[in-house]
């Protein structure tokens, strides 16, 4: 199903096929049951260290809140997650990537873990208002989750994890896009993107030597994207490539020469983005060796390495280079127009849509094409962001359920004794109802805690040009998990409380009897 779905959004230029299940299922079914083992093992052990006549006056108190286990390992996932976090800033955007990534993993593994020394107090600061709104049912409440440590925090852990999980994965790409678009706007001089009338396709040479030819226009860059094979010392891969002229490159784009001269491509040259340069170990004068698939290896010198953010790509070949089939075809054209031109870029559009003809282009003020391009990027990653999440997301509240369940499943004589001193049934649920708020709630703000200190650091690694990268947080699918987290605890909360309270009212009578 989420392959399909994947299909869908028209990520992918061909269909995907889902690969070999067999040992992925027999992974995930040997590491539940291994899991499950291991719990079962630690708890009996704890419980067979009780003697006779303690297990006589147990209690539902929590004698002891923290297993040295529980706080090793706590305190080394707090540390570890720390450093990844504090390391991300000045590690550049691929390094940054999986730190800020596993770090706020760690970091909310660490915040579960450790969660019964630092949650009941937390939520008794936050209960207090409901002793006053609610005396009776907010006071039990309180006192409910500042005894119960473990249980405490088995109901705030699934909601913690779920969120931050989620929250910086989703929020980490959302930011990479937001930042992406953000430097390709500040690096943009250009005031007119030409792009073909219908959707997909590319623009034609003659529409962009009229262009070349209008006498209002300055510059004319127009790359005609096409993939090669680079080749290293021991091994080959596909780079993005374009045919094009890096001086009118440079012209309608902000493009800073990091090494070489900014000069028209002769046969034989190549110039290069840094981030290529970085990662392979290039520089001006060095040789790349590259071919058009279906070709013959070619050996070019680099005359120039570019820094341009995503309008420079990764290798660019001079235009006239041929032997790709087929023929690499500019996807748009950036134009940038004169004095006169500058003045009027609506206008501008107009005459050269005019000029060209609207059936075969469509020429857009910058602003406009960005804020065009932005929205459909931001739709596609949407729908990919909920095919990736929405699975999970159904395993954690399923998770959320099923602790309250178990939960509940202890709490009989609790609540067997409130009802014995006189609490109504309305109080008792309402107790419930609190109880379930101020975890799922305490939760909600720890992840985002969490989220926001990963995420802080993940952005500080980005840079757009001009300024600082731009924070984009995905609220509305957020939001509406932190919404299905409430539901499923307040729906299961109340349903095990009046369970517990019809058993109760049974044994009453029958006891009257």
């Amino acid at each position: 199903l989420a392959v399909e779905a994947l299909n869908g959004t028209g990520l992918s230029p061909v269909d995907l096929r889902p690969g070999p299940l067999l040992w992925p299922l027999v992974f995930a079914a040997g590491s539940g049951l291994v899991i499950a083992v291991l719990g079962m093992l630690a708890a009996s052990k704890r419980a067979a260290r009780v003697r006779p006549t303690e297990a006589l006056r147990e209690a539902d108190l929590d004698s002891r809140t923290m297993t040295a286990g529980r706080a090793v390992t706590g305190v080394l996932a707090l540390l570890g997650g720390a450093v990844m976090v504090a390391l991300a800033p000045g590690s550049g955007t691929e390094a940054a990537t999986p730190l800020a990534l596993f770090g706020t993993m760690a970091l909310a593994v660490a915040a579960t873990l450790l969660g019964p020394l630092y949650l009941p107090p937390l939520l008794r600061v936050m209960a207090l208002p409901l002793r006053w709104a609610d005396p009776v049912a907010g006071r039990l409440a309180a006192e409910s989750v500042r005894t119960s440590r473990r249980r405490t925090a088995s109901l705030v852990g699934p909601v913690l994890a779920i969120l931050a999980i989620v929250g910086v994965f989703t929020t980490v790409l959302s930011t990479t896009g937001a930042a992406t678009s953000a430097d390709d706007r500040a690096r943009t001089t250009a005031q007119l993107v030409v792009e073909p009338a219908g959707d997909g396709g590319s623009l034609d040479q003659e529409a962009v030597d009229r262009l070349r030819e209008d006498p209002r226009v300055a510059a004319v860059s127009a790359p005609a994207p096409l993939e090669i094979a680079v080749a290293g010392p021991h091994s080959a891969w596909k780079e993005q490539a374009a045919l094009a002229d890096p001086v009118a490159l440079s012209r309608t784009h902000r493009i800073t020469v990091v090494d070489g001269s900014l000069k028209p491509l002769e046969p034989g040259t190549v110039a290069i983005s840094r981030e290529f340069a970085e990662w392979y170990g290039h520089r001006a004068g060095s040789t790349v060796t590259y071919g058009l698939f279906g070709g013959e290896p070619v050996r070019a010198k680099v005359a120039a390495v570019l820094d341009g953010g995503s309008a420079v790509p990764s290798v660019v070949l001079p235009p006239d280079t041929r032997g790709a089939s087929p023929a690499p075809a500019p996807e748009r054209a950036a134009v940038l127009l004169d004095e006169r031109g500058a003045a009027s870029a609506g206008a501008a559009a107009a005459r050269l849509t005019e000029r060209l003809g609207a059936d075969r282009v469509r020429v857009l003020p910058t602003e406009t094409w960005f804020g065009r391009s932005a929205t459909d990027q931001d739709r596609l990653n949407n729908l990919v962001l909920a095919v990736l999440t929405v699975p999970a997301s159904l395993y954690a509240l399923i998770a959320v359920a099923s602790t309250l369940v178990m939960s509940y499943s202890r709490r009989g004589r609790e609540i067997t004794g409130m009802r014995m001193i006189g609490v109504s049934a309305g109080q008792v649920r309402r107790m419930a109802l609190w109880e379930t708020l101020a975890t799922t709630t305490l939760g909600t703000l720890i992840a985002a805690a969490v989220v926001a200190w990963g995420v802080r650091a993940y952005q500080g690694s980005l840079s757009v040009f001009g300024g600082g990268a731009p924070l984009s947080v995905p609220w509305g699918m957020l939001g509406t998990l932190v919404a299905a987290c409430v539901l499923v605890g307040v729906v299961v909360s109340l349903a095990a409380t009046g369970r517990l309270l019809r058993r109760v009212s049974t044994a009453s009578t029958a006891t009257r009897q």
